[in-house]
């Protein structure tokens, strides 16, 4: 791994000294007699360093979204991990991922969200790069002489996947296609490109991202927290979640639709029956899910922050005109009103889970034969990642 992508990278002995050994070996067998991942891998900060360098860095994680640059010259500083990185829209209208640092003193070129840009410039000495990442200018480096040299801005490995802007660190992980093929496979009667950004919801949550991704996949928890959803659909009508290798995944049929989930919307384009009756979702286990209704699609995305907290957005897309007319503005509105609740529902359980992970009496606990499997499996996942 390129040490200027992610520094000296930790060793597997580490992710065992941390974790311990015999915890990661529960975490194999049968779900009825495993435990999930111990208390340290939710609130230790080496460990969160390790899930950087061992996980994210070398697998595929979103870093932005295309909504937010979607003009040429639009640029977007972000800083997963805390590592700077700059997503930009070319002049020729592609999107690209630069690490958002000068080659030359490595200080951070873009500070805030920026429009029309033409180049890049650093503030200490200068040195400008055209919006490819190419070397512009470097005044005043001997005396004037040229300095044709130099280098250019480190570009990221990227590729965009219909609204989501994915990156790959270390340039090593398989293609991004071949990555998300689980995932793509279940929802081939959705057409993606016929849907429109709608609107975000953005939330601060005092919790390990893994605690609130478990929660997303695990369906267990709906009739105590989720009154409304249990009204849609009951629990006698729900399935666990489901695992195809390192994705997991979930659906349910619904009868009649209401405002938010199927009901006030434009349906995709050419869905057959069965699918205009679902709810189809998946996560990934590198902080990323999106949900599918038959009137809109919804991506959960997290931000690690600190070991005890996270930064989760979760955006909605719709389908063509729906986006913007004002003849669809209460059903857009009450989808994301929805959102907005069923999110707030879960976090004040969320924050619950990491308080309790500071206590001695849990370090992976018991766990249901039926309905956590999935949740197991994303633990399974994040440490075969580290490996």
């Amino acid at each position: 791994m390129d040490p200027r992508v992610v520094g000296q990278c930790s060793a597997w002995s580490d992710v065992e000294a941390i974790a311990g050994a015999n915890a990661l070996d529960a975490l194999d067998g049968p779900v009825e007699t495993a435990s999930a991942l111990p208390n340290a891998c939710y609130t230790s900060a080496a460990w969160q360093k390790l899930e950087f360098e061992r996980l994210f860095a070398r697998s595929w994680f979103v870093v932005g979204f295309v909504q937010d640059v979607p003009e040429p010259g639009d640029a977007m500083p972000v800083e997963p991990f805390g590592t700077p990185l700059l997503v930009l829209r070319d002049l020729d209208g592609g999107i690209r991922v630069f690490h958002n640092v000068c080659p030359h003193r490595r200080t951070v070129l873009v500070t805030g969200k920026r429009s029309g840009l033409r180049e890049l410039a650093g503030p200490c000495h200068g040195w400008s790069y055209d919006l490819d990442g190419s070397l512009r200018d470097s005044p005043h480096v001997d005396c004037g002489s040229p300095h044709d040299d130099a280098p250019g801005l480190v570009p990221v490995r990227s590729e965009v996947w219909h609204h989501w802007i994915f990156v790959n660190l270390d340039g090593k992980a398989q293609a991004l296609e071949d990555y998300l093929a689980p995932a793509t496979d279940l929802v081939r009667g959705y057409d993606l490109g016929a849907t429109r950004y709608a609107g975000t919801a953005h939330f601060e949550i005092a919790a390990n991202w893994k605690l609130a991704l478990e929660n997303y996949i695990e369906p267990y928890h709906v009739f105590s927290a989720h009154p409304r959803l249990h009204d849609f659909v009951s629990m006698s009508e729900r399935m666990p979640s489901r695992i195809d290798r390192h994705v997991m995944w979930n659906r349910y049929d619904f009868g009649i639709p209401e405002p938010g989930r199927g009901e006030g919307l434009p349906y995709f384009p050419n869905l057959s029956v069965e699918a205009a009756r679902q709810v189809v979702w998946f996560i990934l286990p590198t902080a990323f899910g999106v949900e599918f209704h038959p009137d809109h699609v919804a991506s959960f995305h997290l931000a690690p922050v600190a070991p005890d907290r996270c930064r989760e957005r979760i955006d909605v897309y719709v389908v063509g005109d729906a986006a913007t007319s004002p003849d669809w503005a209460e059903g857009r509105q009450a989808t994301l009103d929805m959102w907005d609740e069923l999110n707030h529902e879960d976090i004040g359980l969320i924050e619950s889970m990491q308080r309790g992970r500071t206590s001695p009496a849990y370090d992976g606990g018991s766990l249901s034969a039926y309905w956590d499997e999935a949740p197991l499996h994303l633990n399974r996942m994040v440490v075969e990642g580290m490996r």
